[in-house]
């Protein structure tokens, strides 16, 4: 074998691993994020909080994981309670058409209630652990974005056909 083909295998077989590498680098569920707060922590540890926000905690954890991952309340940048209402208003109205969700109203009042006073706890009181944690989660986004392309490219080029030379038929 030749030294050009020996090196030939050898950068195909290195660009095969790497790949393969890459492709696990991820989890199925890193790869679905919509957002970069989707690949933060989607629990919190509430045993602090007081008797009523850990049942509201529950509340939340009920009515917002019928939809979307907790991971996206959890890590979302909002903090002021005019925001957080905007935002379980939305997801309660698109309860009402999505088949087998619900959030009543008061479910709705006591997520608020939760994700009002956990914002206030995690988000301004320790601000800056907050910050860097968003810092982690917007790098972490970024190479996911990367490594979907990645893929997506990947699935594009199995989709070329090959050309071949022209037969003079369709």
């Amino acid at each position: 074998m030749s030294c050009v083909a020996k090196t030939a295998i050898a950068i195909s077989l290195g660009l095969f691993l790497s790949s393969a590498w890459a492709g696990g680098k991820f989890t199925p569920e890193q790869l679905k994020a919509q957002f970069y707060y989707d690949l933060g922590p989607s629990e919190i540890d509430v045993s602090g909080y007081p008797k009523d926000q850990q049942e509201n905690y529950k509340v939340f954890k009920r009515t917002c994981s019928q939809c979307h991952t907790l991971a996206r309340p959890v890590n979302n940048p909002l903090i002021q309670r005019a925001d957080w209402d905007l935002y379980v208003s939305r997801m309660h109205v698109r309860t009402k058409v999505r088949p087998g969700t619900s959030i009543s109203r008061k479910d709705a009042r006591r997520v608020l209630n939760f994700l009002t006073y956990d914002s206030k706890m995690r988000k301004i009181d320790h601000k800056a652990d907050f910050e860097a944690k968003t810092k982690e989660l917007l790098k972490l986004f970024e190479e996911v974005k990367k490594e979907r392309l990645r893929m997506q490219i990947e699935q594009d080029k199995k989709k070329i056909k090959e050309s071949a030379p022209y037969t003079g038929t369709p």
